[in-house]
């Protein structure tokens, strides 16, 4: 007779698992396995799911001082659609732990470039002005870019004056909104530059 009752404890992880985390990560073995423990005390059953991702990163936002930032479920669905690799509506350790690297080890320009990939390819939808300064806001205070608020709000409308939309009234197509600036490496190189750099230089260098 079959065993009925199957264990839902995650498996423990391989070594092979750990070696390449650590290699990725450049932290000791010791340290992934400490990791993983952790994550296996938070979460039993071995993934996160979807409701999970939203408490934990409230909860990040609390700890990093950024509470009063909240990002839009939309958002975080691109989010967790992205990070989710074998599709299976919940994350794994590794989804889970290489969403922390691109937050504590990435360099800014990859981030950035994560942000910008957060969009439904099937859905599109608007925002006004002051909507895209948010959810730009709100990530580059998740992932830890250093930029402040004022600056972050001077850049974006930097970008809109040049894209013809600095209508406060208008809404943009957040879609084409990522892909514009993907795909225009000037504009992308605003968002790189800090009160340090000149805005007109940028742009007309492109020119």
């Amino acid at each position: 007779m079959k065993n009925l009752f199957r264990s839902r404890l995650p498996l423990p992880l391989t070594v092979a698992q750990i070696t390449r985390l650590s290699i990725q990560s450049r932290l000791a073995l010791e340290e992934i396995e400490d990791w993983y423990d952790r994550f296996v005390v938070c979460y039993p059953y071995g993934h996160i799911s979807f409701k999970e991702f939203q408490i934990y990163l409230k909860q990040l936002n609390i700890y990093n001082g950024h509470e009063q930032y909240q990002i839009s479920k939309m958002i975080i669905k691109q989010m967790f659609y992205i990070l989710n690799k074998n599709q299976s509506k919940k994350l794994n350790f590794e989804e889970f732990f290489q969403f922390n690297l691109l937050i504590n080890q990435e360099s800014e320009e990859n981030k950035l470039k994560f942000i910008f990939k957060l969009y439904d390819k099937q859905t599109k939808i608007y925002y006004n002005q002051k909507e895209i300064q948010n959810i730009l806001l709100h990530m580059f205070n998740l992932l830890n870019i250093s930029r402040g608020s004022h600056e972050i709000i001077q850049i974006i409308d930097t970008i809109l004056i040049h894209l013809h939309l600095n209508n406060q009234n208008i809404k943009i197509c957040w879609n084409t909104f990522c892909k514009t600036v993907l795909n225009k490496p000037f504009l992308f190189k605003l968002l790189l530059s800090s009160n340090n750099d000149n805005f007109d230089e940028i742009l007309v260098t492109r020119l």
